[in-house]
């Protein structure tokens, strides 16, 4: 009988956010294929979080000090500590948990893998099977695949394939790329598995040291094509990971309009909009897939749908929402030809899974999830995005409505 441990698993639910499961969606319209843009870096990366943080030997010093950034943003301790019990050559394996002030529903952990070089940090959720680590046997290539199988089957929902990497190949690792059906197509999740073993799998990305992790995310997070809205000339971009099934999504969509609308005369903002659809909500994709359509009909049609969306959120269906849907469309200038021609077709398909894929790459892991300049921010406390706003942009400004 083979014995897996779980040292790491996707952050439990709670009262502020929807939790990003394994597999957005089950439904069953065709597959197209992705096409990712690259976006462009804004111009300067924010003042990253300085938490405080416990160090269990110097020799995490330098990881404490560069890992600040991965965590949301917020007042809180960050603890980084190592652990033994796994042993990878050229490779040390750490605890990070970020405890925060306050609300501790918000309290986040990651696991790391960080090189002796002091070059690359695997993060994310890890896994173990007991049984290779006793009777080690190598992995080589797809013909191993059946054990990473039972892996990934503890930690992902519904179907889903795995295929080797070489190009992202690391000493002691075999690069992996997780294929995840949605029942609408699948998108790409990354993984490293120990090559030696095959005992350790990690689900998550290589993060390159030399580089600050908001600079990296920054990278990774596409805006070109995406909905936008705000001045031409913002300083800041906001980007929001949303699914319009979500209640939390709804609250703070509000919250972030009226926090946007009062600092208008002190802050200019480019708000990004992307769809995270959850696993376990009926019609989230398609409602993602509706918003692609209106968002390249006509410019802020896309803002208009998710708030007409929101409006309704609570008495939806599937039927429901495919009905709406087409009524929206009509009723804004796009005839139904186009919009069933559109609607869960294509690029309509393909640019939902490319943020799932995306959303997954520089770690969301519930809805709505906030990146400020590539800045993580869970919004758990009202005050947290103007707290951050104003202490990263204006210099610690009060807002004029408390400074009278």
């Amino acid at each position: 009988m083979k014995h897996y441990r779980s040292l790491a698993l996707f952050a439990a639910t709670t009262l502020l956010a929807c939790r990003a499961g394994g597999t957005p969606q089950s439904a069953a319209p065709e597959k197209p294929a992705a096409t990712p843009t690259a976006p462009p870096a804004p111009a300067a990366s924010p003042a990253a979080p300085a938490p405080a943080a416990k160090v269990a030997d110097p020799r995490t010093e330098a990881l404490v000090a560069w890992l600040g950034e991965y965590f949301p943003w917020g007042p809180g301790e960050l603890k980084v500590e190592p652990l033994d019990a796994v042993r990878v050559p050229g490779w040390r394996l750490y605890r990070a948990t970020k405890t925060f002030e306050g609300d501790q529903r918000a309290n986040d952990q990651a696991f790391l893998l960080a090189d002796d070089a002091g070059k690359t940090v695997l993060a994310g959720d890890i896994f173990v099977e007991e049984e290779r680590l006793r009777a080690p046997k190598p992995v080589r290539g797809p013909e191993d695949v059946g054990a990473l199988r039972e892996l990934l089957a503890r930690f992902l929902r519904g179907r889903f394939d795995v295929v080797f990497e070489p190009s992202r190949d690391l000493p002691s690792f075999k690069g992996l790329t997780i294929k995840h059906e949605t029942g609408y197509g699948s998108y790409d999740i990354g993984a490293y598995v120990t090559s030696g073993d095959g005992a350790v799998l990690l689900v998550g990305r290589a993060w390159e040291r030399a580089k600050s992790i908001a600079a990296q995310r920054r990278a990774l997070i596409r805006v070109d094509g995406a909905p936008t809205s705000g001045p031409a000339d913002a300083t800041v971009t906001i980007v929001e990971y949303s699914d319009m099934q979500c209640p939390f999504c709804k609250k703070r969509a509000a919250d972030l309009d009226a926090l946007l609308a009062k600092m208008s005369k002190e802050l200019k903002v480019r708000r990004v909009s992307k769809s995270f659809p959850i696993a376990d909500h009926a019609w989230a994709f398609r409602a993602s897939s509706a918003g692609v359509c209106f968002a390249d009909f006509k410019k802020g049609l896309h803002a208009y749908w998710k708030s007409a969306v929101f409006a309704r959120q609570e008495t939806l269906s599937v039927a429901e929402l495919d009905t709406f849907a087409l009524d929206f469309a009509v009723a804004n200038g796009m005839s139904e030809e186009a919009f069933r021609a559109c609607y869960l077709q294509g690029s309509a398909v393909t640019k939902v899974l490319d943020d799932l894929a995306e959303g997954f790459a520089v770690r969301v892991r519930s809805t709505p999830t906030y990146f400020v300049d590539g800045v993580p921010l869970s919004w758990f406390s009202d005050p947290l995005m103007e707290d951050y706003l104003r202490k990263t942009y204006l210099k610690g400004a009060a807002s004029p409505a408390a400074a009278k």
